[in-house]
């Protein structure tokens, strides 16, 4: 019987290159596919991140304007009279047209006033205020402004590309609330976001129907601000302009304060019924009986 013999013969050399070119291939692929999902990341991150700051932009003014606070909600304005002296505190410089209040409501209260300075500017009185400590000087009211400010450019970025863009920025004053003349010189700026190229507010107007950008063409419902439009045009990361509209309205209960006036004393049914006091109202008087709900 012949001997049998086995080959000890291995790989050609044709045979590596093929598995060195499709082992490169595959390589590849798996970097190609490793770095597309990397830019993917950091692209989908990078817009989330100006996705996230518009949103707590908008979250941080639907806070503060959905708890707007003034007594003209459910109270008219106090009607001057001959009895009414220099001597009122309620008369004095803290109630002029220059000042934070104007003016009084039927149960005492001062009306914070609302101001516009221009279209990019509100100025308001809220209660969204959260104290840091108790029983300290900071009120759980504030006033609250939003502005808009020049973003300063990188010198040392050639590439930066800030140049006539804005920052939105909130300032809050807590304490001295009842000062007459704010200044806003003071507070601390907090941006709430950045790259804007511009913001418009507008208030509604209930003659009307329709917003409208001028307080003064509310006439003498400039300080009972109901709704809030704002609009907005910012620029993303990748040069890109973008528009956000946002309606913002107060929570406070709708009252018609003139007809519950007609409405409200002896025999009468205001919107509390027979000329009662809302619970929880501050009593500037202090006759009312124990026991009405009211706070002393």
């Amino acid at each position: 019987m012949p001997p049998t013999f086995k080959s000890n013969s291995g790989f050609t050399l044709i045979e590596v290159l093929i598995s060195i070119t499709i082992l490169a291939f595959i390589s590849f692929s798996t970097y190609k596919m490793i770095d597309t999902n990397t830019d993917t990341k950091d692209r989908v991150v990078k817009e989330d991140r100006r996705i996230v700051q518009t949103l707590t932009a908008i979250g941080r003014l639907d806070s503060d304007i959905s708890q707007m606070a003034n007594p003209l909600y459910a109270y008219s304005k106090l009607v001057p009279t001959a009895a009414t002296t220099s001597s009122d505190v309620y008369a004095d410089n803290n109630t002029n047209a220059n000042g934070s209040f104007e003016g009084k409501t039927n149960n005492g209260a001062l009306i914070p006033q609302f101001k516009s300075e221009d279209k990019s500017t509100i100025i308001f009185f809220t209660q969204a205020n959260r104290r840091k400590m108790a029983d300290s000087k900071e009120s759980r009211f504030a006033w609250i402004k939003y502005s808009v400010k020049p973003m300063e450019p990188d010198p040392d970025n050639p590439d930066d590309k800030t140049s006539g863009l804005y920052e939105l920025v909130r300032q809050s004053i807590s304490q001295d609330i009842f000062n007459p003349a704010i200044d806003w010189s003071k507070p601390k700026n907090q941006v709430v976001m950045e790259k804007i190229k511009s913001v418009e507010f507008a208030f509604w107007d209930e003659r009307a129907k329709k917003y409208t950008t001028s307080l003064q063409d509310l006439n003498e419902n400039k300080n009972i601000i109901r709704s809030i439009q704002m609009k907005m045009v910012w620029i993303d990361d990748d040069e890109h302009e973008q528009k956000t509209e946002k309606t913002f309205r107060v929570l406070a209960p709708y009252f018609n304060t003139k007809q519950d006036d007609l409405k409200t004393g002896p025999g009468a049914n205001g919107a509390y019924g027979g000329g009662a006091v809302p619970p929880g109202t501050p009593d500037p008087t202090g006759v009312l009986a124990p026991g009405d709900g009211v706070v002393q």
